[in-house]
């Protein structure tokens, strides 16, 4: 039985300050930060913080420097949408209170109201100016003390503050501009804690992880009267806080990107090598909370990793690793230093050589969250572990996510990680330098540098990666579309050498305009040592020089003119240098694989096992044995036939200029009068000669069958681009394969010329194949355009 009834209700004593602000927000950084989201929130283009008059060491913070104009003070300016009056009375005072909860058009960095309090933690004063457009200037001061050690009858509602009315030339003065139509100036004065140089270096890299679209949407300025004995972080000051450092890493490192779409029907995901496309697939999304997700993720490599440093200020590991973006801004601590909520370090203690750690990689996952599906912890510290963060990040095997067909699977994030994991670990090998002297087994970047004649890329197997890309097919996901690059997949062995190379002449072009004395020790121990290196093979040089310049004395004054003349290929010789030696056991091996091909062809052939198709394929492989063991029968009666077979770096249109006007009499093309029309300015590129005579043999030959009395080669050259025709004055492409001319570039695919000269179909598949190897493209442009036969159009690109 009920006596009596009372009213009630809660009653917030002023403590409550410290527990939503100090209480909640203990990291000084983390107060900055929500700060600047709330600027952002705003609809604030930019934001400037100004750290005045920072003390660096431990004097103390109060005494006679507080009040003063020396008094170090904290300035934190948007020029967003600002407040109203009632907008500070009913929600900017309103503890816990957020709008941002019910406004579902836009994501908000914040929605739990406690952002404000970041004031209270960083200092014990605060000044707050503030105006909309149009409207009053506004001044609010608190005094942060008048909340503290009340007793239980002092609610925080009865603590007295007062709103100010400002002019505007009164609010131009305090807030240090000439014009503000709108926007919030926090000034945060009798600072709580010493900003020392190592904080501020620690900051500043939670800035230039604060959110991906730093740069782009938003920018933050950091501005400071202090002076700094770090000139690297004096450097960062009074500038634009910048965080593209993943862009500027896609150049040198492996990589993955993977979208969930928008509506969480599907997934996109690519692999790159150094920003070219390895792969690409889609697929249906088998996880039942996610959407609105991207990954990015690097692997760095030693060099990669040397690259980092230089470019960053911080080895990468001190940097961070993968760090989760929640509706555009940063969650701590995911991704700090040491910080393994992926479970990364956890794996790789089980098998260091197979598996990635949290050193190995770099990158950010992007969470846009319309629908509240992830949750954030109130003290800013990590998500709650629902659901949808299993669906992301399940990484113990014990406790995987459940898909949609009610499979188990690691989280998203997860299979993406060791798809590039795969890829790297499998495919590559760690894409790690060779130690010749087999004493070490991991190479860093110090290392190389310290010895760099000792060390070199490994021997990839094309195969070996083609087979690790293949197998995405065979995940839990289902594949809807899927392409592979097999083009760069051969290329990727040259383009490790390529970077391996670039790194030392990259550090040495850096280190030139140094004198010895502004060189690190390190730096000179490295210097010393290329420098030695190069003088040995200075010496090396020059006595090959002079026993060469014995050999030669009788060549006459022409030849040495026509040896600077052809730069790529060199004047005859009687005898075969010890090298060429080597080449004729390739010749050796080439004929082996002929001649077994023929074997296995013709028995095949007598048991009915070979389709007419199967058959054109296997005599089109031993085709390009026999070409390319031709070519080296060529290449090796000539000095510097090595070069030629080694991919480097080639000045095209001199090359072909320089190889056609010497061999034209050696590809079947007596009588072909070779003419040059307009040529571009020069383009280098590099490319297997051998490879590339192949094709000029194919097109010279193609001209020769079906005609022609003259062959035409021009250029362009626009920015990273070569356009060259290559036209003829025969019959040209017959009006069957006029509307398909692709057709003609398909294995066995031909049409017979005049007078049955023959055509295997199979010349111009390789000739297309070859220059795909090389980066290039050719396609036919029609009978007509320059001569009144084919003419076809061959492009280089430089990436």
């Amino acid at each position: 039985m009920i006596l009596n009834t009372f009213d009630a209700n809660f009653i917030a004593n002023a403590g409550v300050k410290d527990i939503v602000g100090r209480g909640l927000i203990y990291n000084d950084n983390v107060a900055i930060i929500e700060l600047v989201k709330n600027s952002k929130d705003a609809n604030s283009k930019r934001v400037i913080l100004e750290f005045n008059n920072p003390v660096t060491k431990s004097e103390d913070l109060g005494g006679l420097l507080e009040g003063s104009d020396l008094a170090p003070e904290i300035i934190i300016k948007d020029f967003g949408s600002g407040m109203s009056k009632d907008d500070l009375k009913t929600k900017w005072l309103n503890i816990a209170y957020s709008e941002k909860k019910a406004l579902k058009d836009k994501v908000y960095a914040g929605n739990k109201g406690v952002g404000r309090f970041s004031c209270d933690r960083l200092g014990k004063h605060l000044e707050l100016y503030t105006r909309t457009k149009g409207g009053e200037c506004l001044r609010l001061k608190i005094k942060w003390e008048l909340f503290e050690d009340k007793d239980k009858q002092d609610e925080i509602s009865k603590i007295p503050l007062v709103i100010e009315v400002l002019t505007e030339d009164e609010l131009f003065l305090n807030i240090g501009e000439s014009k503000f139509e709108s926007g919030t100036v926090l000034k945060i004065q009798g600072l709580r804690s010493i900003w020392s140089e190592q904080k501020f270096k620690k900051l500043i890299s939670d800035l230039e992880k604060f959110t991906p679209e730093l740069d782009s949407t938003f920018e933050i300025h950091l501005n400071s009267n202090g002076v700094f004995k770090d000139k690297e972080l004096a450097k960062k000051f009074n500038t634009k806080v910048s965080n593209n450092i993943l862009e500027k890493l896609a150049f040198k490192t492996i990589f993955i990107k993977s979208t969930i779409s928008a509506n969480g029907s599907t997934i996109e995901t690519t692999l790159y090598y150094q920003n070219q496309q390895v792969y690409k697939y889609k697929s249906e999304n088998p996880y039942r909370s996610l959407k609105n997700i991207s990954i990015e993720v690097h692997y760095l490599d030693s060099i990669t990793k040397s690259y980092f440093t230089r470019n960053v200020g911080v080895q990468s590991n001190s940097y961070g690793s993968v760090f989760l973006f929640y509706n555009s801004f940063r969650i701590s601590p995911y991704g700090n230093e040491k910080n393994d909520w992926l479970g990364l370090d956890q794996r790789k203690s089980q098998g260091t050589a197979r598996y990635f750690g949290t050193r190995d990689i770099v990158g950010r996952i992007n969470v846009l969250d319309l629908d509240n599906s992830f949750s954030v912890i109130t003290s800013r510290e990590g998500l709650a572990h629902n659901n949808a963060y299993l669906d992301l990040v399940a990484h113990d095997s014990e406790e995987k996510t459940i898909l949609k067909s009610g499979k188990e699977e690691y989280g998203y994030a997860i299979t993406i990680i060791r798809q590039l994991e795969n890829f790297v670990v499998k495919g590559l090998d760690w894409n790690r330098l060779l130690d010749t002297s087999e004493k070490l087994k991991s190479v860093s970047s110090e290392d190389l540098l310290k010895d760099p004649d000792r060390f070199k890329s490994k021997k990839l197997s094309s195969e070996l990666v083609q087979e690790v890309c293949s197998k995405i097919i065979q995940s839990n996901v289902d594949i809807t579309e899927f392409e592979i690059n097999n083009g760069l997949i051969e290329e990727i062995e040259n383009i490790n050498k390529v970077k391996h190379e670039s790194f030392l002449n990259d550090f040495l072009s850096k280190a030139k305009d140094k004198t010895i004395k502004e060189l690190t020790k390190h730096q000179q121990f490295t210097v010393k040592k290329i420098v030695e290196e190069q003088n040995k093979k200075i010496e090396k040089a020059e006595e090959q020089k002079e026993q060469a310049e014995k050999k030669a004395s009788k060549v006459t004054q022409e030849l040495q003119v026509e040896k600077k003349q052809n730069a790529y290929l060199m004047a005859t010789r009687r005898t075969l240098s010890p090298d060429a030696d080597g080449l004729i056991h390739t010749i050796k091996i080439n004929n082996i694989e002929i001649n077994e091909g023929i074997e296995t062809l013709i028995e095949g052939i007598s048991y009915d096992e070979y389709s007419k198709e199967d058959i054109i394929s296997k005599l089109s492989s031993l085709k390009l044995y026999s070409l390319k063991s031709l070519k080296m029968t060529e290449l090796a009666t000539r000095s510097g036939f090595d070069n030629d077979i080694d991919v480097r770096n080639v000045e095209v249109i001199k090359y072909i200029d320089e190889y056609l006007g010497i061999y034209k009499s050696t590809f079947g093309s007596n009588g072909l009068t070779i003419s040059v029309g307009a040529i571009g300015k020069p383009f280098i590129k590099s490319l297997s000669l051998l490879n590339f005579s192949v094709v000029l043999d194919n097109l010279l030959s193609n001209s020769s069958k079906w005609g022609a009395s003259e062959f035409k080669y021009s250029s362009s050259c626009e920015g990273n681009e070569l356009n060259i025709l290559f036209s003829d004055n025969g019959e040209g492409l017959s009006d069957i394969f006029l509307n398909d001319p692709e057709q003609i570039f398909k294995l066995g695919v031909r049409d017979e010329p005049p007078e049955e000269c023959g055509g295997s179909g199979i010349g111009l598949h390789y000739t297309r194949k070859l220059l795909t190897e090389m980066g290039a493209e050719i396609t036919f442009v029609g009978n007509g355009v320059d001569l009144k036969g084919a003419t076809f159009k061959v492009v280089f690109k430089n990436i």
